[in-house]
């Protein structure tokens, strides 16, 4: 008979009008008011009743509805970490897209960089499952996520740590944002491609390759669902440190050779050093000095992987590169007022330059805007400086680069 009666708990601080009941539970009945125990429960009308369960589960509805939307807007644990993947290759795509249409480079290099990212995809994942594992690092789980108990309802303490091992290695060895460029140069290096990273540097600091503010060439509705930490990991903090640049390759160079075994070639330096020389304005004597420097040297200008000694600056081949072009230049074209006199016209030093009439060559001459590349480095300082087309040439590019196109509250 109990079986088809419909409990409901009293409120709380409330009880049975009957002195002395203590039960806890009550049902209506013909419109009326009983305790489990049988009791009328005065001052109560069925018309009271409902109104009161209508709106207290209106409100708790509601409240559902919210918390779930909030939830779904900004993803959390794994399928944070794999839409982060995904917005960073499409970034990656867009940067070999643009080299190929825009620069002319064979298209044969997006082959080559996607297959530098699947393999940097394969050690990630052997780290530590993205689709499983990432999501602990940060407390935040999603409903049907796996979890290791020990029987008793609660999650082992050991399986959590090394749940949270994993996502920490995971969590490092993530791609940065500066590590695109070393994807492209890599590209570039393995098909022997007679591009210095410094030419990519340009790129980046003039704002013709996607970098500076990458993070707007993704769909609005893949970066609103970014979580904080990975929408700033898609985001510059500073000005791009060639230093840094150059370090990033090489570390990179050292991944996939510590984990595939990779050899990297060394750089084209002999299609390099003609297009030093050539944008130089230099005397083609230079070409044949740096050739026999390198020889003296034994340079082969690939990176030295193998040899920690000569780690750092002096390791870097395009570093290497333009050393010999400036030693050279020095050595046959001095910059001092010393007067030489050659063994014979045949000399190659019996050819000088003018130095400052090179200079005024060289040197662009100052423009009435920015020079383009140097929007991002004014401080508050050069702001009284600048003149009114510069103004107009930095508002322009922070209109551009730096206003979000994000929905604003109020709109």
């Amino acid at each position: 008979m109990s079986s088809a009666i419909d409990y409901h708990k009293f409120r709380r601080g409330e009880t049975c009008s009957e002195e002395g009941c203590r039960a806890r539970k009550f049902y209506i009945e013909d419109g009326k008011k009983f305790c489990q125990r049988g009791h009328e429960q005065a001052g109560f009308t069925q018309t009271q009743q409902d109104e009161d369960d209508w709106n207290q589960q209106g409100k708790k509805s509601r409240k559902k509805r919210e918390e779930k939307e909030q939830v779904e807007k900004v993803f959390g644990g794994r399928d944070a970490t794999q839409l982060y993947l995904q917005c960073y290759q499409l970034i990656l795509w867009k940067q070999i897209h643009w080299l190929v249409t825009v620069k002319g480079f064979p298209a044969e290099l997006e082959t080559v960089v996607r297959d530098l990212w699947e393999l940097r995809l394969r050690v990630l994942q052997g780290s530590g499952d993205v689709r499983s594992e990432y999501g602990t690092e940060f407390g935040s789980t999603t409903e049907g996520d796996d979890t290791d108990t020990d029987g008793t309802g609660y999650k082992s303490t050991t399986s959590t740590i090394m749940s949270r091992k994993r996502a920490s290695r995971v969590k490092k060895n993530l791609p940065k944002l500066i590590e695109t460029l070393g994807f492209c140069y890599l590209g570039i290096l393995l098909l022997r491609l007679p591009t210095s990273l410094g030419e990519i540097y340009k790129w980046v600091t003039r704002d013709e390759i996607i970098y500076t503010r990458a993070v707007k060439e993704i769909p609005k509705d893949m970066r609103t669902r970014l979580p904080g930490h990975y929408f700033r990991a898609l985001e510059i903090h500073g000005i791009l440190n060639g230093h840094r640049l150059h370090q990033t390759v090489f570390d990179m160079i050292s991944f996939y050779n510590f984990n595939f075994e990779m050899v990297f070639p060394p750089i084209n330096n002999k299609l390099l050093l003609y297009k030093h020389i050539r944008d130089l304005g230099l005397p083609v004597d230079i070409y044949t000095a740096v050739n026999h420097l390198t020889e003296v040297l034994k340079y082969d200008f690939s990176y030295p992987i193998h040899n920690k000694r000569v780690y750092g600056t002096t390791g870097y081949p395009e570093y290497q590169l333009i050393s010999l072009v400036v030693v050279a230049t020095k050595l046959s074209q001095p910059f001092d007022d010393i007067v030489r006199h050659p063994h014979s016209n045949l000399d190659p030093t019996a050819a000088r330059i003018n130095w400052t009439k090179w200079q005024n060559i060289m040197v662009e001459n100052p423009s009435e805007g920015l020079k383009r590349g140097d929007e991002i480095k004014i401080t508050d300082a050069d702001v009284f400086k600048m003149t009114g087309a510069q103004m107009d040439d930095w508002m322009n590019w922070y209109h551009k680069t730096w206003v979000d196109d994000r929905d604003h509250k109020g709109e």
